[in-house]
């Protein structure tokens, strides 16, 4: 493609950006020589650019460049003085590349025993674009900015448009399905033959319902090691709220070395920080109502945890001044362990899941999922620290070690 198809520092109206992305980049990478990696990646760049060539020349189109790769994919701008010139070339390669180059370069690489499979997302979209004289400055445009986002949501080996290409699909708009909004911009993907699922439903299970935020699941709970992480990035605050607090107690005096969580816990208290354990009373009401929906006796559980704090306070004297053990009046609906509660915490959590009779014991605590919100998690983190906040608060708390 010729680089001077664009003049620099000239706005072009409707130029049609193609996003395409190769998933599981690293994971190939990982799985491959090298240099295998880098052949098969060589081997995409080179088959996208002779399907666009292809396409545009086909149709007489007058600009099409790739104006930047990074390994494992980048993007195109095209444009014509007849936009549906551009719409034609860019969604035709697009079809093309996820229904025939990319399956095909799917049986070479098989064929050459290359680890992985190799999986495309495509994301299109239009706008007015001014491009920069230096082609390695970045190009400040919104359009690219959207594309490229709308990109890493698209699922694999789809490709999903813009509102504003549906707009003018013509032809084509028959090939698309509304699935949502990303960015406040309707989205649609392409059908393709042999889908597995439809549309909307790929589409939500990539991304998600709209105004969702970020937060990290675990089907169970994280390992000691895991939670011995988040104890080393506290500053000055540990809050660890649960029901029984068995594991962290067990943790806290085990004989097994190397003792991953209690270290971390102790190098955490060395450095002047204040651990802060809140379990349930055993003899309040919200402990028994508790057994009952678990269906098992907590109240021993709870007076067991309390002796091995005992202990472990004992045994590191010299180090626990700040290791605090209060019992709570009312039951907190989850657990959580939280780096420095407030606006800034890091809350690894997991709510209770509840039941009536004998099938409420059938999940073990481990087994429950768990969550982890960061300030970035928005509003959910918000709420959560005020739940914390609520479930710790003096009035429902008593001290007792």
């Amino acid at each position: 493609m010729d680089a001077d198809q664009f003049k620099a520092d000239v706005t072009y109206d409707d130029v049609y950006v193609l996003f395409l992305d190769a998933s599981g980049y690293s994971s190939i990478v990982q799985r491959n020589p090298r240099d295998r990696a880098a052949h098969a990646f060589d081997l995409l760049r080179l088959r996208l650019i002779a399907r666009i060539e292809k396409v545009a020349r086909d149709l007489g189109c007058a600009r099409a460049e790739l104006w930047s790769w990074r390994g494992d994919g980048g993007f195109f701008i095209l444009h014509d003085d007849n936009e549906s010139v551009t719409r034609d070339v860019t969604l035709i390669a697009g079809r093309t590349i996820l229904t025939e180059d990319v399956p095909r370069l799917r049986e070479e690489l098989e064929a050459a025993e290359f680890a992985g499979e190799l999986r495309l997302r495509l994301a299109v979209h239009k706008g007015p674009i001014r491009l920069p004289a230096d082609r390695l400055a970045s190009i400040h445009s919104p359009h690219i900015n959207f594309a490229a986002h709308l990109e890493e949501a698209v699922p694999p080996d789809r490709l999903a448009v813009s509102d504003a290409v549906h707009r003018v699909a013509g032809p084509f708009t028959g090939e698309f399905e509304w699935v949502g909004v990303f960015e406040e911009q309707q989205v649609y993907l392409m059908r393709t033959a042999g889908e597995g699922e439809a549309g909307r439903r790929t589409w939500l299970r990539s991304t998600g319902l709209p105004g969702g935020v970020r937060v990290y699941g675990y089907p169970r709970r994280p390992s000691q090691q895991d939670k011995a992480h988040l104890v080393s990035t506290a500053s000055e605050h540990l809050l660890d709220l649960g029901t029984t607090l068995n594991s962290c107690s067990n943790r806290l005096i085990t004989t097994d070395r190397p003792a991953v969580y209690r270290d971390a816990v102790l190098d955490f208290l060395r450095r002047g920080g204040t651990y802060r354990c809140v379990l349930l009373d055993p003899a309040s009401e919200a402990t028994a109502i508790f057994s009952r929906l678990r269906g098992e006796q907590l109240a021993p559980k709870i007076k067991e945890s309390l002796a091995r704090f005992k202990k472990f306070k004992e045994r590191h004297a010299a180090d626990t001044e700040r290791f605090e053990v209060h019992q709570a009046a009312e039951f907190p609906g989850m657990a959580a362990l939280c780096a420095d509660p407030g606006p800034h915490s890091l809350i690894l959590y997991s709510p209770y899941l509840l039941g009536i009779g004998p099938a409420a014991a059938a999940l073990d605590r481990a087994d429950m999922p768990h969550y982890f919100a960061t300030p970035d998690s928005g509003d959910l983190h918000r709420t959560l620290d005020a739940a914390i906040a609520r479930a710790t608060r003096p009035e429902v708390l008593e001290r007792v070690l």
